[in-house]
């Protein structure tokens, strides 16, 4: 049980702060932080749609596992 522990702690940890990552990577209204490492230049308009697409794609996943995750935590200390 205490393997469980520490390995849902880790998934919780690594999944809060890649969530924290990719939420600062999107591009709102004034561009965030991906403007600033060049994700507006990264080519067309084609191009930067797919890109929103993935990251929209991987802060969905890893919101779920880190909601998941956490669910998983309650149940195990309490």
């Amino acid at each position: 049980m205490d393997i469980l522990k520490y390995v849902m702690m880790t998934l919780f940890f690594l999944s809060s702060v890649s969530m924290i990552v990719f939420i600062l990577l999107h591009s709102g209204r004034g561009g965030g932080l991906s403007s600033a490492f060049g994700g507006a230049s990264l080519g067309g308009a084609a191009g930067t749609q797919i890109v929103q697409k993935n990251l929209d794609r991987i802060t969905i996943a890893s919101a779920v596992t880190f909601v998941i995750s956490t669910f998983i935590l309650i149940f195990i200390y309490k």
